[in-house]
């Protein structure tokens, strides 16, 4: 079974992260099947590229059990960071529109990748986490870019400090969310907004995204650059691997 799916009908490319059983957690494996299934889609050039969670969730960050069982983890999760950037700068350098569409958790990585999308279609029970302390890790994906720009200083100090729980209420008020609905109405209202977004003109939308990358975002490739550096530096400590342990412990 493919740890990344994908569809093409109407126009349309669904990304679905395929590891519902590890809650879509980012392996490797699956790190690299999602920059590839961009690359595909970016050759499709469709009007719309979505991208969702098998087993009604989203994806609960980076897999701690590949991190832990690795005998090279600073290697491991360098190679990681690195296949999860090249995906972040795809998402906001293509001349797509990209749909987000948030179930169950986003949390750490996953979070990164929904922030990075142009819209985010939230059902109404999700929850985000920035996660990334609780391990002794910093941001990567975009994280310390996407979030700070989007909703402050003193809100990302927060949610990264505290590693406190975002419900969609909140991130709807905040702006890291654009849309909330229930589990029932989803997909009905999904379709609706992909019907709508493909009835209006699409040539200007990569021009569209040029522009708030230069604006929001012109050090994006600098900073994903300094995330990677970070983490994997962070994976390498002796603390990292002892939380690891702690964490599993408690399972």
């Amino acid at each position: 079974m493919s740890v990344v799916s994908e569809t093409f009908e109407n126009n349309v490319v669904t990304i679905t992260l395929n590891r519902p059983d590890k809650k879509n957690s980012m392996s490797l494996e699956l790190l690299q099947g999602l920059h590839a299934a961009l690359l595909r889609a970016e050759e499709r050039n469709p009007a719309i590229v979505v991208i969702r969670g098998a087993g009604a969730t989203f994806c609960a960050g980076g897999d701690v059990i590949e991190f832990r069982d690795s005998t090279e983890p600073t290697v491991q999760v360098d190679a990681m960071v690195d296949a999860l950037n090249k995906s972040i700068a795809k998402i906001r350098h293509m001349n797509t529109i990209v749909v987000a569409v948030v179930e169950g958790l986003a949390f750490g990585a996953g979070l990164s990748l929904s922030l990075a999308c142009d819209l985010t279609v939230a059902e109404k029970g999700a929850i985000m986490n920035m996660a990334y302390r609780r391990i002794g890790l910093t941001p990567d994906g975009g994280g310390s870019i996407f979030l700070p720009t989007l909703v402050g200083m003193k809100r990302f100090n927060e949610f990264y400090l505290l590693c406190s729980n975002i419900d969609m209420q909140k991130a709807q008020e905040i702006g890291i969310v654009n849309f909330v609905y229930s589990q029932e109405e989803l997909e009905a209202r999904l379709k609706d907004l992909i019907d709508q977004l493909i009835a209006l003109p699409g040539e200007t939308v990569g021009f569209m995204k040029g522009l708030v990358n230069a604006t929001l975002f012109p050090m994006l490739d600098t900073q994903l650059g300094r995330e990677r550096r970070l983490v994997s530096e962070f994976s390498g400590k002796e603390e990292f691997q002892e939380r690891l342990g702690v964490m599993f412990k408690r399972k």
